[in-house]
């Protein structure tokens, strides 16, 4: 009888040690969750803060372009004959160069 009653102790003391260690797991899956989600969220912040930024640089390359070819233009109609720059010089409009809004649907073009 004694053998029984301690297989019975022991049976459940492996039991609880058991549900135990199984619901310990469960709970750090749900954490290991929960991590993964802040993970990505810090993931797709640091997306957005690159491609902002890399649209600030080439809006940044842009106007130094634009001045470039002001500069050029300047110095071409200074020193250039007219007839020359005519002929030479594409035409060139006073629209600026920009990037959309990241994200943005692009617009039809117009032929």
């Amino acid at each position: 009888m004694w053998s029984e009653l301690i297989a019975v102790l022991v049976g459940l003391l492996i039991g609880a040690v058991g549900a135990w260690i199984w619901l310990k797991s469960r709970g750090s899956k749900v954490g290991s969750v929960d991590q993964l989600k802040e993970e990505n969220a810090r993931f797709r912040e640091e997306v957005n803060e690159h491609f902002v930024q890399t649209a600030e640089l080439i809006n940044q390359l842009t106007d130094s372009y634009k001045a470039v070819f002001d500069h050029l233009n300047e110095g071409a109609g200074k020193l250039v004959d007219t007839n020359t720059l005519r002929e030479r010089m594409p035409r060139v409009t006073d629209q600026e160069v920009r990037l959309k809004h990241i994200g943005a649907p692009r617009e039809e073009q117009a032929d």
